[in-house]
């Protein structure tokens, strides 16, 4: 969020959190120092990529959001700090998700345990 420079909210929050875990474990979300599974900038195609650190990882989901083509809705959710709802499903639309997260059907409501990332990770 920072990167991207979208508000910290309670809304913004929830949903990258959601998201982390949708694309990857929870007891594993920084896995290759990618937990958006982010394709952009990692070498690797459809985000099986990986980072030196989660901050370069960071760096690279916020420029592929503001970057390429098909990310605008999310952009715009998340800058206007928009109801989970209305943020998830400008995901699920997006091409950043091949799959669309089945419209949901794969999404994680379930509280999310904190799980905090090895040393060495943030770089």
């Amino acid at each position: 969020m920072l990167f991207a420079g979208f508000p910290v909210t309670d809304s913004n929050v929830t949903v990258f959190t959601r998201w982390m875990r949708e694309e990857n474990g929870s007891d594993d979300w920084f896995i290759r120092n990618n937990p958006l599974n982010n394709g952009w900038g990692s070498g690797g195609g459809g985000g099986l990529g990986s980072y030196d650190s989660l901050v370069i990882a960071a760096e690279n989901a916020a420029d592929a959001l503001h970057s390429v083509g098909g990310y605008g809705a999310i952009v715009d959710a998340f800058a206007a700090s928009a109801p989970t709802e209305v943020i998830e499903a400008a995901i699920w639309a997006s091409p950043w998700a091949s799959g669309h997260c089945a419209n949901g059907g794969h999404w994680p409501y379930a509280p999310v345990p904190v799980v905090a990332a090895p040393e060495g990770t943030w770089g």
